[in-house]
């Protein structure tokens, strides 16, 4: 795990996020979609199907194996209560009723939190959340440019959020010009015959698009400047058991 300033960091710079659906592809795939181009790679957990503890441990030491070399962030995207066993750097909570503050102190003070988010209101609802550090927003174009509306990518204030959902190389265009700068992929890259070659694909899109908007400049600045503001306390034993 990296320090929380380099975490912060990373993650305002990553474009890349990809989703990886269990332990066995993080074990054939964490390494050619890091050299690919991927900035943060996740394993997934179904909630109707947690994955075992054992299983969730090896995918996790995988990520950040493969990541040595390029310095990627490992991510968790599931459950609280899984996530806080693994310490991962960043957690994205799929549980709609999930209580992000009662998350951070779960999590840690070294786990920032992102939140999936299927409409405006919930897109709302994350940005103006003290206690969510991104966003990732899908399905849908529309969704997609509503986040850009309400927090554009090139303003230095906003939080980072990736699209999702229906992402590929097909669609990397249009979810550009919708205007997304960071994108979080899973199908499109498990199911390809060369995933780091679609990783790459992908992440050229969305380093020419970055590249070719002056106004990002700012963000890339903003990243190395003063140490963000934690909006969370850190964990107090004497605040009992947590309950998500």
């Amino acid at each position: 795990m990296t320090a929380l300033m380099g975490i912060a960091t990373r993650l305002k710079l990553a474009r890349l996020f990809y989703i990886a659906p269990s332990a066995r592809v993080v074990a054939e795939l964490a390494q050619p979609v890091f050299a690919g181009g991927a900035d943060i790679i996740a394993v997934g957990e179904d909630p109707a199907e947690p994955i075992a503890a054992e299983a969730a441990e090896a995918a996790l030491e995988g990520i950040l194996e493969a990541a040595r070399t390029t310095q990627g962030l490992s991510g968790y995207f599931g459950r609280p209560v899984s996530a806080a066993r693994l310490s991962p750097d960043l957690a994205v909570l799929v549980d709609p009723e999930a209580n992000t503050e009662r998350a951070h102190k779960l999590l840690g003070e070294w786990t920032v939190i992102g939140r999936e988010c299927h409409d405006t209101d919930e897109v709302d609802a994350a940005l103006a959340d003290p206690a969510v550090d991104f966003l990732l927003v899908g399905p849908g174009l529309e969704l997609v440019r509503y986040a850009a509306s309400v927090a554009p990518a090139h303003e230095v204030d906003s939080k980072p959020w990736f699209a999702v959902r229906g992402v590929s190389p097909r669609t990397i265009d249009a979810v550009v010009r919708a205007g997304a700068m960071r994108v979080a992929v899973g199908a499109a890259i498990t199911n390809a015959d060369d995933p780091g070659a679609v990783a790459r694909v992908l992440k050229d899109h969305l380093r020419a698009a970055w590249n070719g908007d002056e106004r990002m400049e700012a963000v890339t600045m903003s990243a190395f400047g003063t140490r963000p503001k934690l909006s969370f306390k850190p964990f107090d034993a004497g605040d009992g058991d947590i309950e998500l």
